[in-house]
Parts: structure tokens; C-alpha cells; sequence
């Protein structure tokens, strides 16, 4: 039975809540552990609230998964958890994350509770509108933001924001690219909205949405607010880093037709780890030894 929740709670998908540490990171008090406490115990309040959403999430795409080439194996749509025990995981996972949350503080509580609220409302039929199905997932990576600025008082800067909230659709672009895969070459419709998107649309999107990403992270490394936060004007280079990043995450879905979602092709791809681990190491250079 551990095995199976394990599989439905998706531990292996925490890597996306590491977000919660990006106010930290960049304001460059990461080492600060008078805030970096407060911020680990967010991370794992919303570890917890995302195990819960994607155990509601089951129990709704039950019968669309049962036709999925990879999720019909999933505990619920195989039968091998019941109905009864998910709604029970889904409510103690839920209470669990909403009650450290309040001890941590009263904003975090409330932006645990907005991302529980949200996917609710996305699992209950706003995915199945086109477009807005993207945008909620992105606005989910911004509320990870406003976690970790909650739990730690660091104040979001707008440059931060908008870059997570871009880079989040194209990553739920990319997503979707893969579901039209599977109705253009198999005729497996995963999900309805699915309907309303076709390869070349979403090529130009993502597109698009890459190239407003890499101007946007250029102009926040070039901000005179970011350089005066910094302590310095080297930060432009870790463009180099993001520019190869995105380059080798289109390279995957348009050359390659890599049909994994985000999190796996960041995890089984050398080439996005190695760029990953190199963009890292020169923000921390950058930010707290120059």
C-alpha cells in the first residue's frame, strides 16, 4: 500500500516547490537561517498541499486516465487505491499543510489555502477551458512565490513575478505539446481542452513566450535595483545559462519529441541538469561571493 501512495502523492514532483526558496535566494539571505527556517517549513507545507492536489486530481481524471497510454496506471484509475482512502489522503495531506502553515504565519496560510482553492476549481472543469488551463497552472508557480515571501517577509520584486509566471506557461505549453502528440499521431484525446490546440500553435506560443522570457530575465539581471540588491553587475552572464536552458528544452520537444512532462526531462536529461547545476553555481557566486 506504501508503494502505491508514494506513486500518488508523487514525491518526485517536489522539485517544482523549491520556487518557495527563490525570494530567499535572490535577495541573497539564503544563509540567513532566521529566515531560511521559516522558508523550509513552507516548502514542505506546500509539498504537502501538492501531494493533496494531485490526489483530488486523481480521483477527478479517474475515468480520462483509464485511457492514457502512462496514467492509466496510476494507483486510483488502476483500482489498486480506493476512493475512500484517497478522499481520506486528501484530507489529511490538506489539514497537515494548512496547520503548519498557520503557525508559520497567517499570509502563508492563506496562499496555501488560495492554491488548494485554485486547483480545486482547475480540476473541477476550469482545465477543460483552453488557454485559462495554462494559466492557472503558471499562477500556481506564482503563489509558490508569494510562499516563500510569506513565510519569510522578503518582498517580491515585479521583475520575479512575471519571469516565474512566463516561465511556467511555457513549461504547461510544453505540457500540452506532448498531449497533442499523442491525439495527432495515436487519436488518444488525454484531456478536453486538448481539443482546441494543434503542434503549430503551440510551437509559435512557446515560441514567443521563450523569447519574452530571455528578455525579461536579461532586463531584471541589467535593473539598477537588482544590481544595487546584488552588489554588483555580473548577474547578466547567468543569462547565458537560461538562454541554453530554454534552448535545449525546445530542442527536446520540437527535434527530439520528447514526450515527458517538465520535472522528468529535468531529471533523466544530462544536458538540463548540467545547465541547471551551472546557472546555480554562478547565482551563488554572483550573489553572495562577489
Amino acid at each position: 500500500m506504501m508503494k502505491q501512495i508514494t506513486r500518488l502523492i508523487r514525491p518526485t514532483h517536489y522539485v517544482k516547490n523549491l520556487f518557495v526558496f527563490l525570494p530567499l535566494f535572490f535577495a541573497g539571505q539564503i544563509n540567513n537561517m532566521e529566515l531560511l527556517v521559516p522558508a523550509i517549513l513552507a516548502f514542505i507545507s506546500f509539498c504537502l498541499i501538492s501531494s493533496a492536489v494531485y490526489v483530488f486530481n486523481d480521483i477527478m481524471d479517474r475515468a480520462e486516465d483509464r485511457n492514457h497510454p502512462v496514467n492509466k496506471s496510476r494507483p486510483i484509475a488502476s483500482g489498486e487505491i480506493r476512493l475512500s482512502t484517497a478522499w481520506l489522503l486528501d484530507a489529511l495531506l490538506s489539514s497537515l499543510a494548512l496547520v503548519i502553515a498557520f503557525f508559520i504565519h497567517i499570509n502563508l496560510f492563506f496562499v496555501i489555502l488560495g492554491y488548494k482553492v485554485l486547483n480545486i476549481l482547475y480540476s473541477s472543469g476550469l482545465k477543460r477551458i483552453p488557454i485559462f488551463d495554462v494559466m492557472l497552472l503558471a499562477v500556481g508557480f506564482v503563489l509558490r512565490l508569494y510562499a516563500g515571501s510569506a513565510s519569510t517577509g522578503i518582498v517580491l520584486t515585479e521583475w520575479i513575478v512575471i519571469m516565474t509566471f512566463l516561465l511556467s506557461m511555457l513549461l504547461a505549453l510544453g505540457k500540452r505539446r506532448n498531449d497533442v502528440v499523442y491525439l495527432e499521431e495515436e487519436g488518444i484525446v488525454l484531456r478536453s481542452s486538448i481539443r482546441h490546440y494543434n503542434t503549430r500553435y503551440l510551437n509559435y506560443s512557446m515560441v514567443i513566450l521563450s523569447s519574452v522570457v530571455i528578455v525579461a530575465y536579461i532586463l531584471y539581471t541589467l535593473d539598477h535595483a537588482t544590481i544595487d540588491r546584488v552588489g554588483n553587475n555580473h548577474l547578466y552572464i547567468t543569462s547565458f545559462w537560461v538562454i541554453a536552458g530554454i534552448l535545449r528544452y525546445l530542442q527536446l520537444l520540437f527535434v527530439e519529441n520528447a514526450k515527458m512532462n517538465p520535472v522528468m526531462l529535468l531529471v533523466r536529461d544530462h544536458p538540463l541538469k548540467i545547465i541547471l547545476l551551472a546557472w546555480i553555481i554562478n547565482c551563488l557566486l554572483f550573489i553572495y561571493l562577489v
